[in-house]
Formats: structure tokens, C-alpha cells, sequence
């Protein structure tokens, strides 16, 4: 009887986690953005957050954790506890540029994080203030290349995806401009547009409002060929032969993350990227959504680090 009830016992134990990660989520759901608040980043997880909430039953809150190009937001979010009530939406910093650039970054790049699923790989604007003597990218790098090292570009922090196009744009020009980091687009923008900075090349999902409005000017989209949602702006490649930098953005569970909680996240994913309403207000601005298995952003992740590794060598960025 004792062994009967011992057995029967050991099973509930272990059948605990199975009946209750059948109810989840039964709470609300943590959404890291590791940048500042009013980035290109921020402003999709803001509006994915609630189709996501829709498709799980449970409020979806976004928080956002800055600093060090991304590196502590992630870091955040691959030491949260593996239930599913934690997620990040990672950028290239997470997995890409942030191994290339911090020796020691809290986190492993390759085994932290289960995929979800990705959101978007989208090109950049290049952008100038609205008051701005640079009409075309072909005056911003001859101002360049007559004052060398007097010219600044602000990015979102470094080791971003903006930084890294920045950097390959300097390389590509051969021009010397100082580098202004700060700790996400929400605080680099303002001073882009009141001129405190001379350009910026950061997400089209920032920049593009800010042009339509006139507060900023748009030089060149970081495509190699017209984005069919702003085929007005012209690639910088047109100028730049073979210029292109887009950045991936995509969601994560911490690693360990037990796997039907991973497969209802997914399946609530594929959900809320199916909405209209979704797919609508990121094309407004000037997103296409992108769709990846997992093996195919694996593969753009090793891909995307070897290219922006022989950048950073090439401009000399200091590991931190």
C-alpha cells in the first residue's frame, strides 16, 4: 500500500508541470525591448504586444531595459526564469554584433535563448536634419571628405544595427565621421533633428514618420533595391555600389523554456503576425513583415555576424 502510494504520489509530482503548463499563460506576459523607449524597436513591439495578447488570452507589457547597445536588456532577458512569462524582442545587438563587440557580454549568444519567430529584416533610412545643406548623399560625403573628423552621426548605441550600417557606410566612402552613441533612437532622434548631430542611418520604422512630417530629411534607404513601400527614397546603393544593411528583428524565450509553453508561444506568434491590422500599421511604417523558420534566422544570424565581424575590423570598433 505504501509503495502504491508512493507511486502515486511521484506521479502527481511530475505530472504537476504538464497540468499546469496546460493552463498557461495564466498571467500576464513581460515583453523586454532593449532599447529606450520610442525607437524603431520599441514602436513594432508596441503594437505586436497586443495582437499577441489576443492571440495568448492574457495582457502583454512592455518594458523597456537600455543601455550598452542592447546588451542589458538582453541580458535581462536570457537570465529571466524559463516559463514563458518572460520574452525579449532581440535586434542584431542580441545575437550578432553584441558577441563581436563586448568580451564580456552576461550571456551566451548561441545557447541563451529559444526562437519564437521573427518580425522583420528591414533596411534603414539614411537622414539628414530638414534644415540640412545636404541634399543628396553625394554632399554629405564631399562635405565629409573637405573637413575629415569634423562631421558627427548619431546611432542608437553601439554595436546596433544603425552603428554597424554607419560604420560600413564609412568604410564604403572612405570618410572620417565622429560616432555619438546613446542608449536607444528615442533619445539619439531629437538631436538629429534639431541638427546637434549632422545624420543618422537608423531603422525606417523611426526615421519614416519623421520625414513625412518634414522634420527630417531622407537621403537613401539602406535596400539594395526600392523598398516597394517608400519606392520614392532612392537606395543608397544607387550611389554606393553594393551598399545594404537591413536589421532582423525577432522574438526570444529564455533557453530551458519547457517546450509546449515554447510551442504555444510560437503558435500564438504565427497568429498575431497573420493580422491585418498588424501587417497594416507596420506597412504604414514602412515595414514588411518577414517570416523565418528557425533554421533560416540561424542561418542569417551566422551569416550577418561574419559580415558585420570583417566590419568591425576593418573601422577598428574596440571590443568593450
Amino acid at each position: 500500500m505504501l509503495k502504491t502510494l508512493t507511486a502515486l504520489s511521484l506521479a502527481a509530482v511530475f505530472a504537476l508541470p504538464t497540468a499546469a503548463f496546460a493552463q498557461f499563460p495564466d498571467r500576464p506576459i513581460k515583453l523586454i525591448v532593449p532599447f529606450a523607449a520610442g525607437g524603431g524597436s520599441d514602436t513594432v513591439a508596441r503594437i505586436y504586444a497586443p495582437e499577441l495578447a489576443k492571440a495568448l488570452g492574457q495582457n502583454v507589457v512592455v518594458e523597456n531595459i537600455a543601455g550598452a547597445g542592447g546588451s542589458v536588456g538582453a541580458a535581462a532577458g536570457a537570465a529571466a526564469t524559463p516559463d514563458g512569462y518572460t520574452l525579449l524582442m532581440a535586434t542584431p545587438s542580441t545575437q550578432i554584433t553584441g558577441p563581436l563587440l563586448q568580451s564580456n557580454l552576461p550571456y551566451d549568444p548561441d545557447t541563451a535563448f529559444e526562437v519564437l519567430g521573427t518580425i522583420f529584416d528591414s533596411p534603414n533610412l539614411l537622414v539628414v536634419p530638414a534644415d540640412s545643406p545636404f541634399q543628396s548623399i553625394e554632399d554629405l560625403v564631399a562635405a565629409a571628405k573637405d573637413a575629415p573628423g569634423d562631421m558627427t552621426y548619431a546611432s542608437p548605441g553601439v554595436g546596433s544595427s544603425a552603428h554597424m550600417a554607419s560604420e560600413l557606410f564609412k568604410l564604403m566612402t572612405d570618410v572620417e565621421v565622429e560616432h555619438i552613441p546613446y542608449k536607444g533612437t528615442g533619445e539619439s532622434l531629437p538631436d538629429v533633428i534639431a541638427g546637434r548631430v549632422d545624420w543618422s542611418i537608423d531603422s525606417m520604422t523611426s526615421m519614416l514618420a519623421y520625414v513625412r512630417t518634414g522634420e527630417l530629411r531622407a537621403l537613401g534607404v539602406s535596400s539594395l533595391a526600392s523598398d516597394p513601400l517608400v519606392p520614392e527614397i532612392a537606395p543608397i546603393a544607387d550611389v554606393v555600389e553594393g551598399f545594404s544593411a537591413t536589421a532582423v528583428n525577432y522574438f526570444v524565450a529564455p533557453a530551458a523554456t519547457p517546450q509546449d509553453v515554447v510551442a504555444r508561444l510560437r503558435e500564438a506568434h504565427n497568429e498575431a503576425v497573420n493580422s491585418p491590422e498588424l501587417e497594416k500599421r507596420l506597412n504604414d511604417l514602412g515595414i514588411t513583415l518577414v517570416r523565418m523558420t528557425p533554421d533560416e534566422l540561424d542561418a542569417k544570424i551566422t551569416n550577418d555576424r561574419a559580415k558585420w565581424g570583417e566590419v568591425i575590423e576593418k573601422a577598428g570598433i574596440p571590443v568593450q
